[in-house]
């Protein structure tokens, strides 16, 4: 279940190519959207799950992913077409999303500023139907984030914590 809003037409082409996506094994990470005065860009950002996706994988999707948005026709002006994986700092979007990553380490931004704070970063320590609790690093107070707050959010790979398990 998506809970973080999305461009219109960023959220047309998830509806649109989602399930392509997952009949071929795949999953929709994320779909960026951004409206340039020349060209506009389109990123759709894939994962295999359990396993990581590969170049090879991203070889294979990019043309058949193409070839739907040109017969759906979901964007109006002329666009650049990215098929890229979610990297370590994954968006969160989905419900699922942040469910896997909770007792982990998120970054979220907000649309509006809380005491001067538009950006939380800390420990996902509670999630519900309506937002999240972190416990933020800055402010070093677990704050409530409801997810029509929320512009943007991520996973933050923690290099360090993983450096003391090693």
């Amino acid at each position: 279940m998506l809970v973080l809003a999305l461009h219109p037409v960023a959220a047309k082409i998830a509806e649109l190519l989602e399930p392509h996506i997952e009949r071929q094994g795949y999953e929709l990470v994320a779909v960026e959207y951004h409206k340039g005065t020349r060209s506009s860009l389109v990123r759709l950002l894939v994962d295999k799950p359990g396993g990581g996706i590969g170049l090879d994988d991203l070889e294979k999707l990019s043309p058949v992913l193409s070839d739907l948005l040109d017969v759906y026709d979901p964007v109006t002006e002329r666009y650049t077409l990215e098929v890229a994986s979610p990297g370590v700092n994954r968006p969160l979007s989905k419900f699922e999303h942040f469910a896997a990553v909770r007792g982990g380490r998120v970054k979220v931004r907000t649309h509006q500023a809380r005491d001067g704070q538009k950006t939380f970063t800390g420990r996902l320590a509670e999630l519900s139907e309506a937002g999240i609790e972190l416990d933020d690093e800055i402010s070093h107070r677990r704050v409530a984030i409801g997810f029509g707050e929320m512009a943007r959010a991520n996973f933050e790979y923690d290099f360090d914590e993983h450096k003391k398990k090693a």
